[in-house]
C-alpha cells in the first residue's frame, strides 16, 4: 500500500513550482510536434513575409491561442497558408 505525506510550503512557492511543471511540460509537447512557442518579433523574424500588422490580423481571423505571449509557430503558418 502506498505512503501518504503530507508537505507544507508557501503558496508563492507551490505557484513557481506548478508554473516551472506547467512551462516544461508544454515546452516538451511542442518539441515532439517538431513546434515551437515563439514571441511576435520571433515569429515575423522566422516566417518570410509577416509583420506585426498582419499578425495582429491573422490572430483576429484564425483566434490563435496565446500561451504568455507567445504563439505556436505552426499555428501561425497554417493561418497564414489558410488565407
Amino acid at each position: 500500500m502506498s505512503e501518504t505525506k503530507m508537505i507544507l510550503m508557501q503558496e508563492s512557492e507551490l505557484e513557481s513550482l506548478l508554473d516551472r511543471v506547467c512551462r516544461k511540460a508544454v515546452l516538451e509537447a511542442f518539441a515532439e510536434k517538431d513546434d515551437e512557442l515563439l514571441n511576435i518579433d520571433q515569429l515575423c523574424k522566422k516566417i518570410p513575409g509577416l509583420t506585426r500588422h498582419l499578425f495582429k490580423k491573422l490572430s483576429e481571423e484564425s483566434k490563435l491561442k496565446c500561451v504568455r505571449g507567445k504563439y505556436s509557430l505552426k499555428a501561425v503558418k497554417d493561418a497564414m497558408q489558410s488565407r
